[in-house]
C-alpha cells in the first residue's frame, strides 16, 4: 500500500542559564490509512546534583506528569493516564539517545513511532478518521525545572503537550553523564471488544440507523462472519469484493474503524435500503503493517 509521508521537525535550545536544554517535537502524517505521530514533552524538579549516579528517575517521570496534566486542566483538556508499556516504550527510546548521545525521534535500529510503540505496548490506539495518532517530544538538560515552561513558550511543543485527543502518556527521565535525557510518547487508547461485543455494537448502530430513517428494523442472523472479518486484515484494507463472492454476492459492507459501531458514510444508503430484511455482522480487532497498534475490522453482509 502507497502512503504519503510528511514530517516537520522544530527544535527548541533554551538561551544557557541555570538550566539550558535542547528539545525536538515531531507530526508525521500518513494521510491514507494515515499516521499522524505527534510528538510531547517534559518538566521535573529533579537534577544532576539530587539523583545519586545515572539511570531512570522515576520521579522525574512522575512529576512529568503531573506538569502536563496541570497545564492540561488549565487549557481545559482531559488529564493524562501514566501507561506502564508507553513507559516502557519511552524509556527504550531514551536509552537509544543515550547511546547514540544525540535527541533524534528514529535511529537507524529502530523502527517508526507507531511500530515501536506497537512492539511493546499491547494498547489498542485510537486512529480516528482513519489517522493513527501518537506522540513524542525528546530532550536532555542538566536539570529539568524550567523544561516544562519552555515546551509551553514553543508551538509545536505545547500544541503536542496540550492536544485533547490524547489519553494515555508514557514518560522517560534517564541521567546519564549529569544530563537527563527525556522522552515522552501520548497515544488515545481506544476501548478493548472481543468478537462478540463489537458485533453487538454494530448491531445496535444498524438498528439506531434504520429506526432514524423510519424503516422497519433488520433481522439479525448469525452466520459466522468474525474469521471472514479478520481475513480483511490479511489483505492491509477492507474489500467489500473478496467477502460478497463467497455469500453469493449479497451486499457486503466492509470498514476498519476505533469505533466499530461508527460505519462509513458511503454504507448509509445500503443500511437505509428498504429492500434489505435481514443481516449479520461479523468483527474482529487485528493488528497489521497498516494499523500496528490495531484497528477494527467489520463485515456487513445484508440479505
Amino acid at each position: 500500500m502507497l502512503r504519503a509521508l510528511a514530517v516537520s521537525f522544530a527544535m527548541l535550545a533554551l538561551t544557557p542559564g541555570p538550566c539550558a536544554a535542547q528539545a525536538t517535537p515531531r507530526t508525521v502524517e500518513f494521510p491514507n490509512h494515515n499516521v499522524s505521530h505527534k510528538q510531547p514533552t517534559p518538566h521535573s524538579n529533579s537534577a544532576a546534583g539530587s539523583f545519586s549516579g545515572s539511570g531512570e528517575d522515576s520521579a522525574a517521570e512522575n512529576e512529568l506528569l503531573q506538569a502536563a496534566n496541570q497545564s492540561r486542566e488549565h487549557a481545559g483538556a482531559p488529564p493524562l493516564r501514566m501507561d506502564e508499556s508507553l513507559r516502557e516504550a519511552a524509556r527504550a527510546h531514551a536509552r537509544q539517545m543515550i547511546a547514540n548521545g544525540r535527541l533524534d525521534h528514529q535511529f537507524s535500529s529502530e523502527p517508526p513511532l507507531l511500530e515501536r510503540i506497537a512492539q511493546i505496548s499491547p494498547l489498542p490506539l485510537n486512529h480516528a478518521l482513519k489517522i493513527e495518532r501518537a506522540g513524542e517530544n525528546v530532550a536532555y538538560a542538566p536539570c529539568a525545572p524550567d523544561v516544562h515552561d519552555a515546551f509551553l513558550r514553543s508551538a509545536p511543543h505545547r500544541q503536542n503537550l496540550l492536544d485533547r485527543d490524547f489519553n494515555v502518556a508514557g514518560i522517560a527521565a534517564i541521567w546519564s553523564k549529569g544530563k537527563l535525557y527525556v522522552v515522552q510518547d501520548f497515544a488515545h487508547q481506544i476501548p478493548s471488544y472481543s468478537a462478540e461485543p463489537s458485533a453487538k455494537l454494530v448491531g445496535r448502530a444498524v438498528d439506531e440507523l434504520r429506526q432514524q430513517a423510519g424503516l422497519s428494523e433488520l433481522v439479525q442472523v448469525t452466520p459466522n462472519l468474525d474469521q471472514a472479518a479478520c481475513s480483511l486484515a490479511k489483505e492491509d484494507r477492507p474489500n467489500a469484493h473478496l467477502l460478497a463472492t463467497a455469500y453469493d454476492n449479497r451486499k457486503m459492507i466492509t470498514y476498519t474503524g476505533s469505533r466499530p459501531e461508527v460505519p462509513p458514510q458511503a454504507a448509509m444508503s445500503m443500511l437505509r435500503d428498504p429492500g434489505v430484511h435481514q443481516f449479520a455482522v461479523g468483527a474482529c480487532f487485528a493488528r497489521n503493517a497498516a494499523y500496528p497498534t490495531g484497528t477494527y475490522w467489520v463485515a456487513i453482509l445484508l440479505y
